[in-house]
């Protein structure tokens, strides 16, 4: 695995992708914006949301580190090397594996499909922000 290697990581650029991408979801899944519609698709309380457990939190924090990781590593090696070019990149990931993911799972779990694009719309937003963010250090 020549192509994963530590020196190619920026790590100021993945840390603070990852602290965006919480950002992103803050917003995105705001009282006043999204939240409301998500609750009721996904069948939670605003109660159940502010008292999950924070290990859960943790996970997704670990998830998204990693995420802007590999992000990084992939964006060097493609020779993604633009603040523009890394919001796209990010964007077109997300659509294809995570956003595609969902349409995959929430399909067979006969979930809305509207919570398909709330959740699919927030990961290809989230990813567009660490990939810019990302392209402006590498």
């Amino acid at each position: 695995m020549s192509w994963f290697t530590a020196s190619h990581i920026e790590w100021l650029a993945v840390i603070l992708a990852t602290i965006a991408t919480f950002v992103v979801g803050f917003a995105w899944y705001h009282p006043r914006t999204l939240g409301p519609l998500w609750m009721r698709l996904v069948g939670l309380t605003e109660e159940e949301v502010r008292t999950a457990p924070p290990l859960r939190f943790v996970a997704t924090g670990v998830v998204a580190f990693v995420t802007a990781i590999v992000l990084n590593v992939l964006m060097v090696e493609l020779s993604v090397l633009s603040v523009g070019g890394g919001a796209l990149f990010g964007a077109f990931l997300a659509f294809v594996m995570r956003a595609g993911n969902q349409v995959i799972h929430h399909g067979f779990e006969l979930r809305p499909h509207t919570l398909t694009l709330v959740n699919g719309g927030h990961d290809i937003v989230a990813l567009a922000v660490a990939g810019a963010i990302i392209g402006a250090f590498v």
